[in-house]
């Protein structure tokens, strides 16, 4: 089987999973809101803040060298589980450690708990990471779809049950802690290999070089996520921490149905093409030409629709995050193209430059957004979304050195998408001030039908050339489909 047949397979079977596992995690999601509410979300976001930095730290960071290096060794293997069991045995210290600490800076005496509760977390993690590597390069994404559904299935029911019984924001730890524990079982079951002792400083040696920079990268990614968590929950509060929680927790969830399939199924195939010394470059032409027919109006829908959306999941208290979630958005749709992007640099096993680059987006979001607490959620939510689109082009240029390309072949193929996402977005806002004042799933139902209509007759109008790209993945994908359309 062709690479890129692979590849579209595994699209297929990433979709498919995540659809479900998300549309699960939604139902979840949304009952777990109407019973504990804002105050409940902000403590966990509060405590989450840092627990999720050690949990990305130990993810997808060393155990990346796995799939971007053409042959390792089972010393490189064994060298890459040991030293995330001691990374995240650190990390889980250092948790419980500051514990307290961290309460006290908020002033909110859970957090405390809810940290130590959370930290093991960190170790379950880290010690699957092998594991789930290998099911990425061998491209055994229906294994990673099915352990996915599970973990979030098993972990809804124990934090439903949990609130129910009046456990209150301790539901929501004993939901994280249920999932992780259930895609350990089912991730040491799908494969064979079992950690050893041998390994050498060589091996060490080489699985840092890399994984230092991705360790560094993913460092930067959950500071810049968590970056307005801390101020928000520092300045206005966990009730508005809450609001902000709700809006960004939709457009992760919109962003990760759209692009976590493609990511996660183009990064081994980007690196097994390169083995193989074909063309990646012309798959990541492919793969970004396709992505914004999703993305563009997934996220201009969603910065329209922002009101009934939240009116008709949340019930009217959620009504105030509207105007953030719909700024928010813009992120949304950087992710959905960025994280491609990357996907491609790791598996060319260059990390240095847009590690570099994400750092900068630290700095400069945190002082945007502890200047923009003055005024309120929106601005806070826009501060955001500014350093990604200033540095942007920065990374656009990394990518195409990388790839032999040139930065206007990056650019141009999002340029009809934007316009026919603007469009639709226009037609779908004109129905929704038409129909406001009806219950909102109206609104929402009318505005949908809209967009979609509005934004398929754009895409076969002025982009055949993006049907006919579609067409050939799905049907009969060829390793040189890149170059047709």
């Amino acid at each position: 089987m062709s690479i890129t047949r692979q590849f579209s397979k595994g699209v297929a079977w990433m979709a498919a999973g995540n659809w479900l596992e998300q549309a699960i995690n939604f139902i979840v999601f949304v009952v777990l809101a109407r019973l504990l509410g804002a105050e409940a979300f902000g403590l966990l976001a509060m405590a989450t803040a840092f627990v999720i930095l050690s949990e990305f730290l130990v993810r997808e960071t060393l155990s990346e060298f796995l799939i971007a290096t053409p042959d390792p060794e089972d010393a490189h293997f064994n060298a890459v589980f040991w030293s995330l069991a001691g990374l995240g045995g650190v990390l889980a210290a250092l948790l419980l450690i500051f514990a307290g600490p961290i309460a006290a800076f908020y002033g909110a005496g859970q957090v405390r708990g809810l940290i130590a509760a959370l930290s093991p977390t960190v170790v379950m993690i880290a010690l699957t990471a092998v594991p789930v590597a290998l099911l990425r390069r061998e491209l055994q994404f229906k294994t990673l779809s099915l352990r996915a559904i599970s973990g979030v299935f098993v972990g809804g029911v124990v934090g439903i049950g949990m609130a129910a019984a009046g456990f209150g924001v301790w539901s929501l730890a004993g939901q994280r802690l249920a999932q992780v524990a259930t895609n350990i079982l089912m991730a040491w079951g799908a494969v064979r290999w079992r950690p050893g002792l041998s390994t050498s400083q060589r091996h060490l040696r080489e699985v840092i070089g890399f994984g230092g920079q991705v360790l560094g990268l993913r460092a930067a990614e959950l500071a810049l996520a968590q970056s307005p968590s801390v101020i928000i929950g520092a300045t206005l509060g966990p009730a508005a921490l809450g609001l902000f929680s709700i809006a960004w927790r939709l457009v992760e969830i919109a962003s990760f149905l759209i692009v976590t399939p493609l990511r996660m199924a183009a990064q081994p195939a980007f690196a097994a093409m390169t083995r193989q010394g074909a063309r990646a470059a012309d798959l990541l032409i492919d793969i970004s030409r396709l992505s914004g027919l999703a993305a563009f109006p997934a996220f201009a829908g969603l910065a329209v629709l922002a009101e009934p959306v939240l009116h008709l999941f949340f019930g009217a208290k959620w009504m105030p995050a509207a105007p953030a979630l719909s700024v928010l958005a813009l992120v949304g749709l950087y992710f959905c193209i960025e994280k491609v992007q990357q996907s491609f640099c790791l598996a060319a096993g260059r990390a240095g430059a847009i590690t570099a680059l994400a750092w900068a987006e630290v700095i400069l979001g945190a002082a945007l957004i502890w200047v923009a607490t003055r005024w309120g959620l929106v601005a806070v939510a826009a501060a955001f979304v500014v350093p990604r689109y200033l540095l942007w082009i920065f990374r656009f240029r990394v990518v195409a050195s990388i790839g032999g390309l040139r930065v206007r072949d990056l650019v141009s193929c999002h340029l009809r998408p934007a316009f026919a996402a603007l469009v639709m977005a226009a037609g779908v806002l004109a129905v929704a001030r038409a129909t406001e004042g009806f219950a909102p799933a109206i609104p929402l139902a009318a505005g949908f039908v809209t967009g979609v209509l509005l934004f398929a007759g754009l895409t076969f109008l002025l982009m055949p050339d993006r049907v006919a790209l579609l067409k050939t993945y799905v049907g009969n994908p060829r390793e040189n489909s890149a170059k047709q359309g």
